[in-house]
């Protein structure tokens, strides 16, 4: 008997598929659990309605996609967090020097060391690690106060961000179209 799957059936095929089953798989299993149904020319030109329907409706949805994307490629979410005020220690401190091993005079330092504290460290470290952490909750918020709605479930976060910084953040808005979002993450002042 042939027939025309309406869903995903292992081993045998895909939906919209027309495929020939024995008449006791269909009568008993395919058509009374709505699987299939008969392969009748009525169904076939429902089918090609159905297909064109859905192909219709999936390439709205990638156009949609694809808008979305180039915006959120242009926009830089800026979040202020609790972070650890200590600079890394090699950034604090240049590591001393030893003197050369064939007895020759050391070579002079190139800058004289700065005169304050304030003046060596920057304003904003990206090194600094957060006292809690940014999560794609956070960024969902985020591009919400911005006029720009995406679910968190969208925005793909290996894990959450710890470090101050500039972060990319992938967002998948479609199965095709994956956006990028500049996440820069400040210590509150």
């Amino acid at each position: 008997m042939k027939v025309i799957l309406m869903q995903k059936i292992e081993r045998l095929g895909e939906p919209g598929q027309q495929v020939d089953v024995a008449d006791g798989y269909a009568r008993n299993f395919l058509l009374p659990k709505q699987l299939a149904v008969p392969a009748t020319p009525g169904h076939m030109r429902a089918l090609a309605q159905l297909k064109a329907q859905s192909r219709n409706r999936e390439d709205r949805a990638v156009q949609e996609a694809t808008k979305l994307a180039e915006r959120l490629a242009s926009v830089v979410v800026t979040l202020t967090r609790r972070a650890s005020s200590d600079a890394p220690a090699a950034a604090a401190e240049p590591a001393p020097q030893a003197p050369p091993a064939d007895g020759a005079a050391a070579p002079a330092p190139a800058a004289a060391a700065p005169e304050s504290a304030e003046a060596a460290a920057p304003a904003f470290q990206p090194a600094g690690r957060l006292f809690g952490s940014v999560t794609s909750q956070d960024v969902s918020e985020a591009l919400e106060a911005q006029g720009i709605t995406v679910d968190k479930k969208k925005i793909q976060l290996p894990e959450p961000i710890k470090t101050l910084g500039v972060h990319r953040v992938p967002v998948r808005l479609h199965a095709d179209v994956v956006a990028e979002v500049s996440v820069t993450v400040m210590p509150q002042a």
